[in-house]
């Protein structure tokens, strides 16, 4: 580390907010930004740091005065206050009591972020959550989706010409989708994550059928293509997820076989190392971030669906313990889902329950230890589904025939309640 840092002001103030131990959720909430936003400033600072995770981070905020330690040289020193500091202080203890009293009104009490109540839901009630939006222009399978900039980038995936690279993005404010410039490989069975400012998606099943060991990484902000380091080896129907920084990619096919493979992806130096291996086979299954593990839920193999979850704890493995712990598995079997996390509240939608080719429109909300049933309001058929997060919303993408335009939906995850004290 070098002993200067070229942070930014908002970064600085993230990675305070960071080594007091809040979620992303937390400081998108504190800062009225997303949380997706808060992703990409940790990020940029976990690249100009050095730092592999939230405590290496903190660290070097300490060690280069950023962040201030309770106790620390600066507190050692007391400086009694002077006659005018001391009259200063007791003049604001006098501040007339009416004025204490406008304070706690303009404190409101705002209960951000509650999730929904897991109960049924009046008709009425449960179409107000969701909004069917505008359709995709074409129509799309086994594609990757993700976020940024509050805007969603669907890419590659499968329609009824075969196997394509395009790239769609769409804009909530105009309900509006964009063609923009496509994938050099066309791949189907491929997910897509956000890291900094750039979408990474990694292998994927070829036009010949074939799974690929390429890595293509798109630049929203330009609309043009790279190339980063092969994966160990060829891979599609795997799942995905990042988790400070770097790329998690769980399980897959690899053209013979299902495979429990964990591989992580460093941007900052364009390399992959193997992780410690899931034990279960695994393809079409989900795979999402919390404050401090990754969940890998469901997908099936050689036996079948599966509805196990567990989790995987990135630093155990860097620090060779065993990262894998045991979850709260899925009411049933599912696979072929799409699964995001809102405020450290799971979704999933979609997918295939075991012993049926029928794609399940339902939903499942995981809160207090428990998973509960998500009534939606979607109606037609589907054949598989991408979820992605933005803010408090949910954007269902239902891919039904493969010669009809996938459909998309917003869902309100969260509602806001205010309270104002009354004072009488």
């Amino acid at each position: 580390m070098t002993g200067q840092h070229q942070l930014s002001a908002r970064e600085i103030e993230i990675l305070r907010l960071v080594a007091k131990g809040l979620t992303n959720g937390e400081i998108a909430h504190l800062l009225t930004i997303s949380p997706n936003t808060v992703k990409v400033h940790l990020s940029n600072i976990f690249e100009k740091t050095g730092a592999a995770s939230r405590t290496e981070a903190t660290m070097y905020g300490i060690e280069h005065g950023i962040i201030d330690v309770p106790g620390g040289a600066e507190a050692a020193e007391v400086i009694p206050p002077t006659r005018a500091e001391l009259l200063r202080k007791h003049a604001w203890w006098i501040v007339p009591a009416a004025a204490l009293v406008m304070v706690l009104i303009v404190l409101t009490l705002i209960n951000l972020l509650r999730p929904p109540e897991p109960e049924a839901q009046p008709l009425a009630a449960l179409a107000e959550r969701w909004q069917e939006l505008a359709p995709m222009p074409v129509a799309r399978a086994g594609m990757a989706a993700a976020a940024y900039d509050g805007e969603i980038y669907a890419i590659a995936g499968e329609g009824p010409e075969g196997i394509s690279g395009s790239v769609f993005r769409y804009t909530p404010e105009r309900d509006r989708w964009t063609q923009l410039s496509e994938k050099p490989l066309p791949v189907a069975d491929v997910h897509g994550v956000l890291i900094g400012e750039k979408i990474y998606v990694p292998g994927g099943r070829r036009p010949d059928g074939a799974p690929t060991d390429i890595l293509e990484i798109y630049d929203p902000r330009r609309d043009t293509w790279s190339t980063g380091a092969r994966l160990p080896q060829p891979v599609s129907a795997y799942a995905l997820a990042d988790f400070e920084g770097q790329m998690y990619l769980f399980g897959g096919w690899d053209g013979e076989r299902t495979l429990d493979t964990v591989y992580v992806y460093n941007p900052a130096a364009d390399a992959w190392r193997e992780g410690t291996r899931m034990g279960t086979p695994r393809q079409d299954h989900g795979a999402v971030a919390l404050t401090d593990k990754i969940l890998v839920i469901g997908g099936r193999n050689d036996s079948g669906a599966l509805k196990e979850a567990v989790g995987y704890y990135p630093s155990r493995d860097v620090e060779g313990e065993n990262p894998w712990e045991g979850f709260v598995d899925l009411p049933e079997a599912r696979y072929g889902f799409g699964v995001a996390n809102v405020s450290d509240t799971i979704y999933v939608m979609g997918g295939f329950p075991e012993g049926t080719d029928n794609c399940d429109r339902s939903g499942l909300i995981f809160n207090e230890d428990t998973w509960d049933d998500l009534a939606t309001a979607i109606e037609g058929s589907c054949q598989s589904t991408d979820l992605v997060s933005i803010g408090p919303l949910l954007y269902f993408i239902n891919h039904s025939e493969l010669h009809q335009p996938a459909q998309i939906w917003s869902y309100k995850a969260f509602y806001y309640e205010i309270y104002i004290p009354i004072i009488q």
